[in-house]
């Protein structure tokens, strides 16, 4: 199997990461021998970094990590943009709905792209989390109604952020307050069989796996 180095990873921040580490760890996916794990500290140097990676010809798989935030679109056409550049083509319109891979073209690598939550609604790494919360979880909604009832003028997150300060708000009322997001995974607070985060699984598989 060619060193984990050659297939690389890349997210925008350490909550992506652990998160990917944990779910991985729970379905049994051995990470450490497929693919490392680059967190790039937000979306700009992610970007930024792809540029140069793409021009790398020992990385033979890379896979990306990505937010939506407010415009999925926009988000996409500006990943796509960097694939163009460095000679990718027939690049598809819109994401898959269960991750876009991308075949190896000339010396350019295989090439993946996953858009939080779904790769169909804009949001967040957090909005993928809380697809994850158990059905029936009673704290979520009253977490909903905390965060919510919080008057405009009061609030210190921007609108984007409010899944953010959502799930952060239910995890300070879990049995250890405070829990990352990755060990939320591990501590069985979110549902790591989900549909969701089986197709997610899936599309790491598919990305590494396959020759």
């Amino acid at each position: 199997m060619p060193p984990p180095r050659e297939h690389v990873l890349l997210v925008e921040g350490k909550d992506d990461r652990e998160v990917v580490y944990q779910l991985c760890n729970h379905h049994q996916l051995d990470n450490q021998n497929l693919f490392t794990v680059e967190a790039k500290d937000g979306y700009e140097r992610l970007r930024d970094d792809l540029s140069v990676r793409l021009r790398v010809p020992a990385l033979r798989t890379i896979g990306t990590i990505i937010d939506a935030d407010t415009n999925l679109a926009d988000r996409w056409h500006s990943v796509c943009d960097v694939l163009a550049r460095s000679g990718y083509t027939e690049l598809p319109a819109a994401p898959a709905e269960d991750g876009t891979i991308l075949a190896a073209q000339g010396r350019l690598p295989r090439f993946g792209i996953w858009v939080m939550p779904d790769n169909r609604l804009s949001g967040m790494l957090e909005d993928f989390i809380q697809h994850l919360v158990h059905q029936g979880d009673p704290l979520i909604p009253r977490a909903q109604t905390s965060v919510d009832g919080i008057p405009p003028a009061e609030r210190r997150f921007q609108d984007v952020h409010r899944s953010k300060a959502l799930i952060h708000t239910w995890l300070a009322w879990q049995q250890e307050p405070g829990t990352p997001l990755g060990l939320a995974v591990t501590r069985r607070y979110l549902d790591a069989n989900h549909s969701l985060a089986q197709r997610f699984l899936t599309w790491l598989r598919n990305l590494f796996s396959t020759p």
